[in-house]
């Protein structure tokens, strides 16, 4: 696979063989030389204390041999988004951080006024 045509928010795939059969799969390009594996069933299907959750990252090397060993069927295009949202719904927080949110400025936001109502009261 190559990590420069992987789509930036990753692909949803279902899990054909394994430890994980019938579960779903995103997969996306992490740090370094590693890709990100998130694995859910389906939620709709499961209830919570039921539900197998897992993920871990691979190394490039090792990315084939496990994707073989799960044979993953990936969503058609179209699909895939509407499944990342109900399995998954991590994008959106990956969205939010590519714009620019972070904990930090919000924290500093969050100070600063209340600093400026406090220092206004005196």
């Amino acid at each position: 696979m190559n990590r420069a045509e992987w789509p930036l928010n990753g692909r949803v795939g279902r899990i054909g063989e394994g430890e994980y059969t019938g579960a779903y799969l995103l997969l996306a390009v992490e740090i370094d030389d590693f890709w990100a594996f998130y694995i859910s069933d389906d939620p709709r299907l499961w209830a919570a204390e039921d539900l197998r959750t897992d993920d871990f990252w691979v190394a490039d090397a090792d990315l084939e041999d496990i994707l073989g060993g799960m044979a993953v069927e990936w969503a058609p295009e179209a699909e895939d988004a509407a499944l990342e949202k109900v399995i998954f719904d991590v994008r959106r927080e990956w969205e939010r951080r590519r714009t620019g949110f972070s904990r930090r400025r919000g924290v500093r936001r969050l100070f600063r006024s209340w600093w400026r109502g406090s220092r206004g009261g005196e």
